[in-house]
């Protein structure tokens, strides 16, 4: 098919995060058409067998994806790219009820703008985050107590509140998981106490991103590990995080390519990645350089 005639596909998660308000798939066609007026497209409205959807589809007609969704509906539309090989750019319009990766890539969050983004933004290559060669990541993937926190966070509530949902629970959990994280990162032996540890490819929450940004495309991944002993200990490690400079109380901080963690209890073989929780037999990641074409910002 020439490029000419190319459409695009949407893919619209009709659940995800926040409740859609009355009409929203004719309030996204009519910006679609005003900013894309002689492109056509094809709407894909996901069921919880979204993969095998997407097996059905024939991308060689298409010039791209727009994701409507969350977080997670993203990383599933990543995941069937990644796995598969196929090199189509994968647009965002953000509805979940955090929308961490949007808010990474400077994603507009208002509805118009998303949608204009996603029609008329520039291609940008995004490293991606590698678990035992089988998991893809983009955002991050978590081990230890802010994992046992975002699995005991009701759906229900982050439709609600959003990631407020996930500081509620944290307020209800007093006692503090410790753990000593035993870990290899680009060769080297680390032993590092506390309670959560952190591997991100991205990190930004409403758009607050961190005093010292986590790249996309640096090729490396951030290594976090939170040391607080309390909730105050917690509320520091935050402030120091997004606003602080060069002191970072209760936070260890490093970057590499490749690292490996040996397992101290069995809480550290549940992981969160991108918000997903999974249970792992082992730890391994690496970060694949520029391994995804997304839609961003002009």
């Amino acid at each position: 098919m020439s490029d000419n005639f190319k459409k695009n596909l949407i893919v619209f998660n009709p659940v995800a995060g926040f409740k859609y308000p009355k009409g929203y798939k004719e309030y996204f066609l009519r910006y679609y058409k005003k900013f894309l007026p002689q492109t056509g497209y094809d709407w894909l409205e996901t069921t919880p067998q979204l993969k095998a959807q997407l097996k059905q589809v024939d991308f060689s007609q298409y010039q791209k994806i727009i994701g409507i969704g969350g977080d997670g509906t993203i990383k599933n539309i990543a995941d069937y790219l990644l796995s598969s090989n196929t090199n189509l750019p994968l647009a965002i319009v953000p509805q979940g009820s955090c929308n961490a990766l949007a808010s990474s890539l400077q994603i507009p969050l208002i509805p118009s703008s998303a949608i204009k983004c996603a029609c008329l933004g520039k291609e940008k290559k995004i490293d991606v985050g590698w678990l035992n060669q089988q998991e893809y990541f983009l955002i991050c993937l978590s081990i230890g107590h802010w994992s046992k926190i975002i699995q005991a966070t009701a759906r229900g509530l982050k439709i609600k509140v959003g990631f407020l949902a996930y500081v509620f629970t944290f307020l209800k959990q007093w006692k503090i998981y410790r753990a000593t994280f035993n870990f290899k990162l680009d060769g080297q032996a680390y032993k590092i106490e506390g309670n959560t540890m952190v591997i991100a490819n991205a990190l930004s929450v409403f758009k607050l991103r961190p005093r010292t940004p986590v790249d996309f495309s640096d090729g490396q991944l951030e290594i976090l590990i939170t040391r607080n002993k309390t909730i105050a200990g917690f509320a520091r490690v935050v402030l120091a995080f997004f606003f602080g400079k060069r002191r970072f109380p209760f936070l260890f901080k490093n970057k590499g390519k490749k690292i490996s963690l040996e397992y101290f209890s069995e809480m550290e073989k549940l992981v969160q990645i991108d918000g997903e929780a999974i249970k792992v037999d082992k730890i391994e990641v690496e970060i694949l350089p520029k391994k995804l074409t997304i839609i961003a910002r002009e």
